[in-house]
């Protein structure tokens, strides 16, 4: 019943908030005890790794870190076991104080944050750019060039191919979208077609709905 799903939709929406916003703090503690290191940018793609190629990739994995069931002692150790000689002291480190800290739910949220608050501190913006079909490296580099007038920073450009698109590009900077594609024209061409003959119907319903005689 709406009435029932109304307050639990609420609740969840405070409590991601409220993870981001914990998130954040975290990513910027690992930042401020990293950013003064020659690997600094090593140690923010391990913890994007951690977070896309391990924890994605094994979700039975995230759900041990995050479980109530299983001790700090333990996490600790499983840690230890599957990150230890692989990845930065630094990082390591990180993840056992979140685990301190239970914490561990919020490794995916802290990597995403790291990456993108490193990226701001060095004039990097992360940009993803979709289109019909591949570009050669002439038109790619001419899109990052506007991209970086723009923008007035470095643009870290990811491609996607997505043939849907018909033609033309769709550039997605943060939330923001620039749609340039010929599809999302063709849907503005239709939507518009369809509020010009509902404009005329509400304005003139006589033409549409006289009685025929």
């Amino acid at each position: 019943m709406p009435p029932t799903d109304q307050p639990t939709a609420t609740h969840e929406t405070v409590m991601d908030v409220t993870e981001e916003q914990i998130a954040r703090i975290y990513a910027q503690a690992f930042l401020g005890a990293t950013e003064k290191s020659a690997s600094a940018d090593g140690m923010v793609e391990e913890l994007a790794s951690i977070a896309t190629d391990v924890l994605g990739r094994f979700p039975k994995l995230e759900q041990t870190l995050r479980s109530s069931l299983v001790s700090q002692e333990q996490k600790e150790q499983l840690l230890g076991r599957i990150f230890g000689g692989k990845v930065s002291k630094e990082v390591l480190n990180f993840l056992k104080v979140l685990s301190r800290h239970n914490r561990l739910g919020l490794v995916r949220q802290s990597a995403k944050l790291v990456t993108k608050l490193h990226a701001e501190r060095r004039g990097l913006t992360d940009v993803e750019v979709r289109v019909a079909a591949p570009l050669d490296n002439a038109t790619l580099d001419e899109i990052k060039n506007q991209l970086r007038k723009s923008l007035g920073k470095e643009p870290v450009v990811t491609m996607k191919v997505d043939p849907a698109l018909i033609a033309g590009i769709v550039v997605r900077v943060g939330d923001r979208v620039y749609d340039g594609s010929v599809s999302s024209q063709l849907e503005r061409t239709r939507a518009a077609m369809i509020h010009r003959a509902t404009h005329q119907i509400d304005m003139q319903p006589e033409r549409f709905f006289a009685t025929v005689g």
